[in-house]
């Protein structure tokens, strides 16, 4: 499905697919590139001022592509060229096939030399970006997926705000409480929810129940959804629009994304990591906070969380080293901390007002420190990201579909199977 993000208001000037910045006139020293938009952008940008402010001798050029699948071709085609990005971001999910691909140089050897002690760090995006027992890159973020909800309909509509916890069907009943046709022409303007249809979603899900996504976590050979638990997630997540009509429809989904329609007050609610923050703080007038995931037989959340990796093709290393080392301070991880983009890998500014701030939206932002103790990774196998790739249309037509959600993991098995034993090294 299209998925077009919204543009925030900010001071971006050259936005459109692609962003490429530097405040410099003569060539960067280095280049940094990530998947953003929006305020997001500005947010880099301010990062990568400061950073210069400390090192006036290395200037760095930002690259920021709105899509993560974009991102993650301009990367492979860079690659292929002989001509990375010296610095980009990546998810974890992504990670896989660059790290056993010599494509990155292991963070694991400089970290003494940028200052970074991973005891600072929260140990769970450290274990996430470590493969066969080496660190490749140095994550900023220990983001999990939450509820965010508009304040405003809640009260319009005389539901209570979510609490601390609650069930799927909790959750399901306030959905439905807040889905409204609020003209009277037989049509719904305000949903209760709006989320994507893909794996990345349905996981947190199928952990509730008490079901894997893989066979094997740490050496995955196939999907797991086929087992009762599978079954009651994946019918679960289906029937949020199949059966209880809390969510978009297909043709209302493909013309507005998740995070515009939460924006502009169409959905009460959204599914969504941290990195949504940023840019619904500059959306006027919008009265958000966050809720944690309603939990079934257990509680579980799914990790977001992405990584400074340095290319091995890098002609610049120590001046990259350095961006990465600022960045990962504690002077680089309050300022993105402030602009909403992250929750910080580093536990002391994720406790500081950097992050809780309760005068800045969301309030309750505690709630991503809390769930921590319920994140569980997807692989990093090389394969990962093609894995996504083919199940995302498949769980799409589910979600939007008439077939029973029986079939729906059974479909996921037979369509990927052969791209689990098609990784390796």
């Amino acid at each position: 499905m299209t998925r077009i993000r919204m543009i925030a208001a900010g001071s971006i000037g050259c936005m459109l697919a692609i962003v490429a910045c530097s405040a410099k006139g003569s060539p960067p020293t280095l280049t940094l590139q990530v998947a953003a938009d929006g305020v997001e952008v500005d947010a880099y940008q301010a990062l990568i001022d400061a950073f210069e402010a400390e090192h006036p001798d290395i200037t760095v050029g930002l690259t920021a592509i709105a899509h993560a699948g974009d991102h993650m071709a301009k990367l492979a085609a860079d690659y292929a060229a002989g001509d990375p990005a010296d610095v980009f971001l990546v998810n974890y999910r992504r990670l896989g096939q660059l790290a056993r691909n010599g494509a990155i140089d292991p963070a694991a050897g400089y970290l003494d030399e940028i200052g970074v002690d991973l005891g600072d760090l929260y140990p769970q995006p450290v274990a996430a970006f470590t493969v066969d027992g080496e660190l490749m890159c140095l994550p900023q973020n220990a983001s999990s997926l939450a509820v965010y909800y508009n304040r405003a309909l809640f009260a319009d509509a005389g539901v209570p705000e979510p609490p601390d916890e609650w069930t799927w069907q909790g959750f399901v009943d306030t959905a439905e409480a807040l889905t409204q046709d609020t003209d009277g022409d037989g049509a719904t303007d305000i949903y209760g929810l709006a989320t994507e249809a893909n794996l990345v979603r349905v996981a947190p899900f199928v952990w509730q129940a008490g079901g894997e996504v893989v066979d094997d976590p740490l050496d995955p050979n196939q999907t797991a959804m086929l087992d009762e638990a599978g079954i009651r997630a994946l019918s679960y997540f289906i029937g949020l629009r199949r059966e209880h009509l809390i969510v978009p429809s297909l043709e209302e989904a493909e013309a507005e994304d998740p995070e515009t329609r939460f924006a502009r007050g169409g959905a009460a609610m959204l599914l969504d990591s941290r990195r949504a923050t940023a840019n619904l703080r500059a959306a006027e007038g919008l009265d958000f906070d966050v809720a944690p995931l309603p939990h079934d037989r257990e509680h579980a959340n799914v990790l977001h969380a992405d990584a400074y990796c340095l290319a091995e093709p890098s002609t610049v290393k120590p001046e990259a080293r350095a961006f990465i080392g600022f960045a990962m301070s504690v002077e680089g991880q309050t300022l993105l901390s402030r602009t909403g983009r992250i929750v910080p890998a580093r536990r002391g500014v994720a406790t500081s007002d950097a992050f809780l701030d309760p005068s800045q939206p969301p309030a309750r932002a505690r709630i991503w420190l809390d769930q921590l103790a319920y994140v569980r990774t997807l692989p990093n196998i090389a394969a990962w990201n093609e894995i996504e790739t083919v199940a995302e249309p498949i769980i799409e037509e589910w979600f939007y579909g008439t077939e029973p959600p029986e079939a729906l993991g059974i479909e996921i098995d037979l369509a990927t199977r052969t791209l689990f034993t098609a990784d390796g090294p």
